[in-house]
């Protein structure tokens, strides 16, 4: 499965008032456990199960402010796509269609996970699944159901 992950209230906190600094982002302990149990899953034959993808509303500096200090993170992902670099913002279907045409993803295939309801109909209304980050415990049930992991 593909795992589209957004950023901001999913796996990290925003602090304007920090803005270019290492805190202006903060992980959220839930989103980050919830990136690696996606990281970690295999299938029956030991192979990696989810190839795991940013999509992003992150400015140029908010993806190099992320890059730089959250390395580690970004590491996990298969491919990162912010609108700062591609020109197009969520919730544009044209954002969606960039990453599914850039790393030849089939939507039937992905989920996108946002913190906002009106990103997930729009990935819904292009063919993926849509899940809602109210509360990651939720999400993690979600992705269970669509069989991203046990």
């Amino acid at each position: 499965m593909n795992i589209i992950f957004d950023l901001r209230d999913v796996i990290f906190n925003h602090h304007p008032e920090f803005r270019g600094t290492e805190k202006q982002f903060t992980v959220i302990k839930k989103g980050l456990e919830l990136l690696l149990k996606c990281h970690a899953a295999i299938d029956e034959h030991g192979k990696k199960k989810n190839k795991l993808y940013v999509l992003s509303n992150a400015s140029p500096e908010s993806h190099h402010n992320f890059i730089t200090h959250h390395a580690d993170i970004f590491s996990y992902f298969d491919g990162i796509i912010t609108s700062g670099i591609s020109g197009f913002s969520k919730p544009d279907a044209r954002a969606f269609y960039n990453i599914i045409e850039r790393y030849k993803l089939d939507p039937k295939k992905s989920a996108f996970i946002d913190d906002k309801e009106i990103n997930v109909r729009m990935a819904r209304a292009i063919g993926m699944q849509g899940v809602q980050c109210l509360d990651h415990d939720t999400v993690i049930n979600d992705l269970k159901t669509l069989g991203a992991f046990k």
